[in-house]
């Protein structure tokens, strides 16, 4: 496979994603989990069962002691958990790109990549979501005795399943965190059975386009485990997680298919992808294999995960449908 030319770790693609492919985007498209679908009829809990001991990371484990009554969240992948695990009503505030559900208490200028302690407490919670932090704004929340969670991308679809169980577990939602969990699973594998086997079969490589500075994805990533579920093979598989690709790399390896997660946030198109410089050699590119993919759902690790992959086998199976598989390279 390609070799990169830059790599950036989970932290750094947090920023990536938010910033490049969620910003300005709106998502309201109904589909078989929905983050916000459950809310409604599960907001009514026992507060028995705290104090719950949850962990995100190694050596990281937190303690509440009560069910959170009023949680600011910063993470527009953990608020749509948050109001599908049925902790909706207990949102009080979420950042300014956290644009989904549609009734999230979004506050413009309220910022999860440069979070203020002053802010946040302006909406007197007892428990903050982030998905990264310095030890200054920690340091302020435990003064101010908040519980926080800091909570980062998630790696894999197993860490994907375990963020939101702990959500709910965290919350004082932890069966409907479970139904959604179980519900993302079958959803899941009833995308991946639709597509032919002739298409996973093909040996069929893709480029995932997170930004138009061409950062994409590996195997390493709960994205390209998805693709993998189909067959595909990233370009940049054998390198880092995420990693960024030189225009050159990109034509000499040749993807039978591309895949778009940033056409809203930059406004794309696929024609603007066939007129890059070079870019009309590619295969995808010559066959008219650019798929564009809803932004929102493509950059978060939260419940709408199984709508990505729903996305995917929608894309492969207009493929199937269109005219012959190519045969890989």
């Amino acid at each position: 496979m390609v070799s990169t030319t830059t790599s950036r770790s989970i932290a750094g693609l947090s920023v990536l994603v938010a910033t490049a492919l969620i910003a300005g985007c709106s998502s309201a498209e109904d589909g078989t989990v929905d983050s916000g679908s459950s809310t409604e009829a599960t907001t009514t809990q026992s507060k028995e069962g705290f104090p719950v001991t949850v962990t995100f990371a190694p050596e990281a484990a937190v303690t509440i002691e009560e069910q959170p009554e009023r949680i600011v969240s910063l993470s527009p992948a953990i608020t749509e958990t948050l109001f599908a695990v049925g902790a909706g009503d207990h949102v009080v505030a979420v950042d300014e790109y956290s644009n989904y559900p549609e009734d999230a208490p979004l506050v413009q200028g309220l910022s999860g990549f440069t979070p203020n302690v002053e802010s946040i407490l302006d909406y007197d919670p007892d428990l903050v979501v982030l998905m990264s932090a310095d030890d200054s704004i920690l340091t302020g929340l435990d003064a101010a005795g908040v519980d926080t969670l800091v909570i980062p991308a998630a790696e894999n679809l197993d860490e994907t399943y375990s963020q939101i169980e702990q959500v709910g577990r965290a919350t004082g939602f932890e069966d409907q965190a479970t139904t959604v969990v179980d519900q993302m699973k079958t959803a899941i594998d009833a995308a991946v059975a639709t597509v032919p086997e002739e298409v996973k079969e093909q040996g069929l490589t893709y480029f995932h386009e997170l930004g138009s500075d061409l950062f994409t994805v590996s195997e390493q990533t709960y994205i390209g485990q998805i693709y993998d579920m189909f067959g595909l093979t990233s370009i940049a598989d054998g390198g880092d997680a995420y990693s960024q690709l030189s225009n050159e790399a990109i034509i000499a390896a040749n993807p039978d298919l591309i895949f778009l997660s940033d056409a809203k946030a930059e406004n794309l198109t696929a024609e603007d992808i066939a007129a890059r410089p070079g870019w009309d050699t590619i295969d995808a590119v010559a066959n008219g294999r650019i798929y564009i993919l809803d932004d929102d759902i493509a950059s978060r690790w939260g419940p709408r995960v199984s709508q990505l992959v729903e996305e995917i086998a929608a894309q492969l199976n207009q493929l199937a449908s269109s005219e012959a598989v190519p045969a890989a390279a």
